[in-house]
Parts: structure tokens; C-alpha cells; sequence
């Protein structure tokens, strides 16, 4: 999607109208953090847009030469060589510039110190965002940053000779700078792709090979415990990718694919081809290993997307999202839905996206009850406690709670035939979990923590499988917001939460599931403030706001639906 700053800068670039075709049905006004950045119109693609800052030149104050130096980071050519050209000959030999850290563009303080006629100090002070690793992934990291940099004559020029390891870079060069591209693992069911979004540099091989070389290296740490991935070891590619006239791309794999049985080519061909898809130059993807064609068991020689469709980590919605007024559940096109009907007299309803488990929430203040059942069913209580969070659904058909007893909490999951399972998770047990949201792909969760007034959005990841399983690796991807509510999965790749900054009012905003940018959408026309939302793959934003239910249109603002509360979506 398109990102623009959300306070200090708008930046308007026509590339970006590709990613806004994506989210035809929510509307698009508002302000919005410089974060991700588009790959290339279309795609992975291999154009490539050069950012070409100046060299260092004769006649630079010290603080003008650390000025320039961040700001000729911004191009990574030749190992940041115009960037070392700011740097003295034996600090350009001894700077590591292995991950970036980014900064927000308008936090940026500069002060200069003597140290002596030769030498001088300037600090600089900024406003952290997060760290992209050298593979490209994004971890967010607020808060201030302080660095120092000592500068010494050479050659009659202030240069830099000491400096810290690592590119610091203001987000909007970030969003210049580095080219995103979308691999896809499988979950730990093997049933589904799971996307991982990474952050890289120019590649002197193309970024389509670049991308199918960083899958073959596998998914990065953080996400590495909940997914799997169909290659075996030392599988490498041979050559680059090549794309020919009629957009079939073939990827020639080294012959250890051989060792790959029939499940395992069959998810990687999808990984494969999943990966490449994003670029529009490529319309089908044929699989080699050593040169020779790759047999891949039920799948034709040339693939696409659709090949592998039931793969797909958000599928599309088919079912209309729903919100209850006296304590009637309706559905947010009109007209009667029977799944609805059996929820009548409970709150906080949650269905898989088929619509084929439900959930809800009874009981009085002092003790409250989950109830599970099948489309068609009766609801049957399956567990009760003090107090339980809105249940959350995955596409497997498990419900997940977080029931407090009063002495402590625990996540408890209920599989479609009624066993409840304990799920180890860590992290939440010592604090207060408001809400769960499990993505599409099941391989990542969404919690919202903390008091009211100062709650939290954190995502981990969903590890484990069978019995146990595991929520850990939190990370809080909002952190300059607070008072959130009504998070809910936006497709496999972001999430939209109401929530409060600095300023007056609450917003709305989608943020990426690693935190790496966010943007406010306009609620223009809606009565109130925004305290919940709903989403689903294919269907239009719900936003509930003064005890009203709001539904997108698709060529933008709100429709007004009546009168309600606890709006939700199948999934």
C-alpha cells in the first residue's frame, strides 16, 4: 500500500497506485508513517530506480560531512561507496555496514564539539524505528538512538574516522533505498503458505533472483519455529532466473532437489511460485533440477498461482460480517443467517471462514462461559472462568480464549470435536490479555495487552503442533500508539486496530504484522470514534464507532448499517 509520513512529509509517487489496487475496499484518505516500500511497479521485477546522492567535496563543515554521509546511505553501490567517501581511507576499510537501523526523518540532532585543531566530535541524536538484519527483516525498536561521530583532517577535509558499524538510515531513504520482496514458507500443518516480508538492498543478480535465493536460505529467525519450508539442504540455484518473452520464468535447481519426496516438491513448488508471482512480468514458472525438467507429482510442467491455490495464506471471504443489537446477531448486509441465530442471547461471536465452527462468549459478570458448536448445531459450554477474552478462531477450526481465574491467566484452545488444550504461552501469563486475533495462515497471533487506556498490540508467532502448542517471539508493533482495541487480521500481511497517539481522538490504522509501517485511514463521514474493526480477505472494512456499525464502500467513505455492537467477520 502506499506510505506516506504521517507528520512530517507526503510523499506522492505514481508506482505507489499499484499497491493501493489491493485494498480496493477500504478507504485510502489519511495520513500515513513512511514504512515499507514498494518492490518495482508490478513487482519483484528487476527495474531498478537509483538514488544518486553526492560525494563528498571540498569544504564541508564536520557536521555537514556527517549530514552527507547519512544522507549518501541512501545507495549502497559498491559497498556504500559514496557513503565511505565521507569517511577517512582507514575508517572506509574498517566500517561493517551489516543491517540498518532507521530513524524518523524529522527527529534528527545534530551537535559538534572541539576536540582540538585537529579533530572534532559531532553527536547525533534521533528517534529509533527498528533494525532490518542483513537478510532483510524488520524488527521494530523505538526509542532514542545517540551515536557519535569523531572527525579528523585528511588531507585538508573534515572526514569521519570513527564511527559506529551498521547504516543508519531516516525511513523515507529506507523507503528508497530497499525493495520489498514476499517469500512464502509453509505452515506447521503443511497445509498452507505462509508470507515473510523482507527488506533488501539492490542486487547486482536481479531482485527475482535475489528473492528465490533467500527463500532457498529458509525463513529468518523470528518466523523459522512456526513454519516449514519444502527444500531439503543444499538445494542452491544454478544460474539466475530467467524470464522468457512469454513470462514464463525457469528456475534451475542444483540436482540435491532429487532428494525432495513427492509432498515436499509439491510445497516448494508452490513456495516457488507463490515468490516469483509478485512479479507481473511473470506469468508461469517451470522448475528444473540440474537443467533436466522437475516432475512435480500432481502438477502440470508450467505452473502459476492458481496451480497451487488451495495454498493460498488469506483466502477470500465468502460469508458477510456480522454485529449484534439486543442481543440478536444480524448480518451486516441484511436478511436472516441460521448460524446467526443459534448465537442469539451470547456475545463476542467468532466463526472459521467457512462459517462451519462458531464460538461466543455467556455466562453473568462473575462467571463466564466459552461456547463451541458446528454450523447447524447447539452451542455447549467447553470451558468457564472469572473472566475469558473474546474468542478467536483459526482456519483449523480451534478456538482460543484467555481465561483468567483470578490467580492467573492461561490460552486455552478447543479443538473443532470439544478437547480443550493448554497453550504455552509465556509471554501473556503476566500480563492482561484484552483480545487474540490468529492470521489466516494460523502461523501468527495478535494480542492486544495491558491496562485500559494504555493497552498494546503485540504479534507473535504460532509454533508447535498436535498437543502443544506454543505462543511466543512477541513483538509490540505499535509503539508509539496506545489504548488499542478491535484488532482483526486485514489479509496475511497487516492488521487494523483502533487505537490513540499524542493527539485528540482515536484513529484507525493498518499496520504490518512486523511493525515496519502503519498508516492512519480516514474515517471521514463516521460518527464517533473509532473502537473496533473488523476485516476479512475480499470483504469491505467494518468499524463500529459511537454504537454504530460502519461498513467501507469500495469507491470510498463509510455506509452507515445501524445501530450495534461487537462487529466481526468469519475467520
Amino acid at each position: 500500500m502506499s506510505e506516506r509520513r504521517r507528520r512530517h512529509v507526503a510523499v506522492a509517487v505514481a508506482a505507489f497506485a499499484a499497491v493501493l489496487a489491493g485494498c480496493a475496499n477500504i478507504p485510502t484518505r489519511g495520513a500515513v508513517h513512511v514504512g515499507r516500500p514498494l518492490s518495482a511497479v508490478g513487482g519483484l521485477g528487476d527495474v531498478d530506480v537509483r538514488v544518486q546522492p553526492p560525494q563528498a567535496r571540498p569544504g564541508l563543515s564536520s557536521t555537514d560531512v556527517v549530514r552527507g554521509f547519512l544522507r549518501a546511505v541512501v545507495n549502497s553501490d559498491g559497498n556504500y561507496e559514496i557513503a565511505r567517501s565521507y569517511l577517512t581511507s582507514r575508517a572506509a576499510q574498517g566500517w561493517d555496514a551489516d543491517g540498518i537501523t532507521t530513524y524518523d526523518d524529522g527527529s534528527v540532532q545534530l551537535a559538534a564539539t572541539t576536540d582540538g585543531n585537529k579533530s572534532r566530535s559531532v553527536k547525533l541524536q534521533v528517534a529509533r524505528r527498528g533494525f532490518i538484519d542483513a537478510r532483510g527483516q524488520f524488527s521494530p525498536q523505538e526509542g532514542p538512538l545517540r551515536a557519535t561521530f569523531r572527525l579528523v583532517r585528511q588531507h585538508g577535509e573534515w572526514r569521519i574516522d570513527k564511527l559506529p558499524n551498521g547504516v543508519l538510515q531516516s525511513t523515507s531513504d529506507a523507503q528508497r533505498a530497499l525493495r520489498l520482496a514476499t517469500l512464502y514458507f509453509t505452515d506447521r500443518t503443511h497445509r498452507w503458505l505462509v508470507p515473510q516480508q523482507l527488506l533488501m538492498r539492490p542486487q547486482a543478480v536481479g531482485f527475482t533472483t535475489a528473492a528465490v535465493r533467500a527463500l532457498l536460505a529458509g525463513p529468518g529467525p523470528w518466523l523459522a519455529p512456526a513454519v516449514h519450508t519444502g527444500f531439503p539442504r543444499g538445494v542452491g540455484l544454478l544460474g539466475n532466473v530467467a524470464v522468457g518473452q512469454n513470462g514464463t520464468a525457469e528456475v534451475n535447481l542444483s540436482s540435491a532437489v532429487r532428494q525432495a519426496s513427492g509432498p515436499q516438491l509439491r510445497e516448494l513448488a508452490a513456495q516457488l511460485v507463490w515468490t516469483l508471482s509478485q512479479d507481473s512480468q511473470i506469468t508461469a514458472v517451470r522448475l528444473l533440477a540440474d537443467s533436466s525438467p522437475l516432475n512435480v507429482p500432481g502438477a502440470p510442467p508450467v505452473q502459476t498461482r492458481a496451480t497451487w491455490a488451495d495454498l493460498t495464506p488469506a483466502p477470500a471471504v465468502d460469508l458477510p460480517g456480522f454485529f449484534t443489537r439486543n442481543d440478536i446477531w444480524r448480518s451486516t448486509i441484511g436478511g436472516s443467517n441460521p448460524s446467526l441465530q443459534s448465537a442469539g442471547g451470547l456475545s463476542h461471536l467468532a466463526m472459521t471462514a467457512d462459517g462451519r465452527v462458531l464460538a461466543a462468549i455467556g455466562g453473568g459478570p462473575r462467571r463466564a462461559r466459552l461456547l463451541t458448536w458446528h454450523s447447524g448445531g447447539r452451542p455447549e459450554t467447553r470451558l468457564s472462568a472469572r473472566t475469558l477474552t473474546p474468542p478467536a478462531t483459526d482456519r483449523s477450526g480451534n478456538v482460543y480464549v484467555v481465561a483468567d481465574d483470578g490467580r492467573h491467566a492461561s490460552v486455552i484452545a478447543v479443538t473443532p470435536s470439544g478437547q480443550r488444550l493448554r497453550v504455552y504461552a509465556p509471554a501473556l501469563a503476566s500480563v492482561q490479555v484484552r483480545e487474540l486475533s490468529i492470521a489466516p495462515d494460523g502461523s501468527r497471533v495478535a494480542a492486544v495487552v495491558g491496562r485500559p487506556g494504555q493497552s498494546r498490540l503485540l504479534v507473535g508467532r504460532v509454533a508447535g503442533g498436535g498437543n502443544k502448542l506454543t505462543f511466543d517471539g512477541f513483538r509490540n508493533v505499535l509503539p508509539s500508539w496506545r489504548d488499542v482495541s478491535g484488532v482483526t487480521w486485514d489479509g496475511a500481511e497487516q492488521l487494523a486496530v483502533t487505537a490513540a497517539d499524542e493527539g485528540p481522538g482515536r484513529r484507525l490504522v493498518v499496520v504490518d504484522a512486523d511493525g515496519y509501517s502503519w498508516r492512519v485511514l480516514s474515517t471521514d463521514g463516521v460518527r464517533g470514534e473509532p473502537v473496533a474493526a473488523a476485516a476479512a480477505p475480499g470483504q469491505p472494512l467494518v468499524l463500529l464507532a459511537n454504537g454504530v456499525i460502519w461498513s467501507a464502500r469500495q469507491a470510498g467513505g463509510w455506509r452507515r448499517v445501524g445501530p450495534g455492537r461487537q462487529p466481526g467477520y468469519p475467520g
